[in-house]
């Protein structure tokens, strides 16, 4: 039954497309003036056509392989390559046919207002129907019933997210584990019996999806679940325990096959790919370029005159922090203290006597790093990531917080996802650093250009209202 269900959910996404698809085609016509040619022979192949080609493409890009924890990127991915496959199919017909069926007539209008309508509509369509169909799920229709075997840590974690995850539509039963005593008498209540019991539950029952928690060392008791579930068509899914090489959740796995090697990738890293590198690299120059342009010609000037008379002194701050691999470079900053000899091993704390009145200003709308785009064009460092840290503070905390040298991976940013959270100025103690290593190997691991557009913002933001923790 739960796999008709599932049919019925990808013909109603086919039906839906198509109905898109052929509703655009007509829409494609009447916008170019060109329905009164809709019915000729040309456009009536081209038409058939177009429907045969989709589900080409739909197999192509694997737009129907969905499941119930699919992400919306993962689902918004599939449908651009549907599209992408759609389009060169539909142009690759007129080439092909150009000679044979006049082809090269057909208006190139009509076919692009066809498949921008389609692809806005589709998109709204699809993630318009899965919203629906998970909300039906969240109010208990649809649901795979499910058991968890084993009932340590990783378990416990995996039910807590069933529960809190209902849109997925799982009815967790409980936990099945041989040695119920060595857990604590919470987890003892979900206990509903030993392996051998889940065995005979799952048959009588007839449960969905059997998720496997075990430790790897019970290596056999693994084998034997899984080949349980093939003798009786029940589909057995390994939740692995990572939580000796995770030490916290900011880490998402990663399975990739080396030849038929699986191997497991603790840590997503979109800049470690060379094209997110170079679209990061050129946002950072054209960003940088047009700040020169615009500001900063005539505000280094201003600024660099207000600072000689009101201080004595450089304009400039200049002072060695960590980059990117850990490598020290030279950050550029307006002066924004009195001459002390502690301003390259102290931090500013609030009233700090040490700052200037116009460094104080300049502190407190984060002006004071607007110098630090030299930095950028240099390529030393990028727009959004990290802030660079003094040496001594990398020394220092690289010791006593964990992944605190994974910040390292990236160039260091003006202003990041830490600051833009909070996470900015004194770091009274341990637990304020934490705070911003955290938000940094966030940003490390969920970076996009969206992200990075959504910093700037809200940068400027705190920039206009001020900031609690700039001083």
């Amino acid at each position: 039954m739960k796999k008709r269900i599932t049919n019925l959910y990808v013909l109603i996404h086919a039906l839906g497309d198509i109905f898109i698809l052929n509703a655009a085609y007509i829409i494609g016509h009447i916008f170019s003036w060109n329905y009164r040619l809709m019915f000729d022979t040309k456009y009536l192949q081209l038409w058939i056509y177009l429907n045969v080609i989709y589900l080409f493409a739909a197999q192509l890009s694997g737009t129907f392989d969905m499941y119930r924890n699919t992400r919306f990127f993962t689902l918004l991915s599939a449908l651009l390559r549907l599209f992408f496959f759609e389009i060169l199919l539909s142009f690759s017909y007129i080439v092909v046919f150009k000679d044979f069926n006049q082809t090269f007539k057909l208006s190139r209008e009509v076919l692009m207002i066809t498949y921008i309508t389609a692809l806005i509509l589709t998109t709204i369509w699809r993630f318009g129907f899965i919203k629906i169909v998970r909300i039906y799920r969240a109010r208990g229709f649809n649901n795979r019933k499910v058991m968890i075997i084993g009932a340590g840590d990783t378990a416990q974690e995996f039910r807590s997210m069933l529960e809190h995850k209902i849109e997925y539509g799982y009815q967790f039963l409980g936990f099945y584990d041989d040695d119920p005593k060595k857990y604590n008498a919470d987890t003892q209540k979900h206990i509903l019996g030993t392996v051998e019991d889940a065995k005979r539950y799952a048959i009588e029952h007839q449960i969905d999806e059997l998720f496997c928690a075990l430790p790897y060392q019970d290596e056999d008791r693994i084998k034997e679940l899984i080949q349980f579930g093939d003798e009786n068509l029940i589909r057995v899914k390994i939740v692995p325990d990572l939580t000796r090489f995770l030490t916290h959740h900011l880490n998402k796995v990663e399975i990739d096959y080396y030849g038929q090697i699986p191997v497991m990738t603790l840590r997503n890293e979109p800049l470690e790919n060379v094209v997110n590198r170079f679209v990061k690299r050129l946002f950072d120059i054209g960003f940088s370029v047009l700040v020169f342009l615009f500001i900063l010609w005539w505000f280094i000037p201003l600024i660099a005159l207000i600072i000689k008379l009101t201080s004595k002194g450089p304009v400039f701050f200049i002072q060695e922090r960590s980059g990117i691999k850990n490598k020290s470079f030279r950050v550029i900053k307006f002066r924004t203290m009195y001459i002390n000899s502690d301003a390259h091993y102290k931090q500013a704390t609030r009233d700090d006597q040490r700052i200037t009145p116009i460094g104080k200003l300049l502190r407190r709308t984060n002006l004071d790093e607007m110098p630090q785009f030299i930095n950028v064009l240099l390529g030393q460092m990028s727009v959004i990531g990290p802030r660079p840290h003094m040496l001594k503070h990398t020394e220092e905390y690289s010791k006593i917080i964990d992944k605190f040298m994974v910040r390292h991976l990236v160039k260091p940013g003006i202003t990041g996802w830490a600051q833009v959270n909070g996470y900015r100025g004194e770091t009274k103690d341990v637990n304020d650093m934490e705070g911003r290593v955290r938000a940094d190997v966030w940003y490390i691991e969920n970076w996009s250009f969206g992200l990075d557009v959504k910093i700037i913002v809200m940068t400027i933001i705190n920039m206009i209202r001020g900031e609690e923790n700039a001083f």
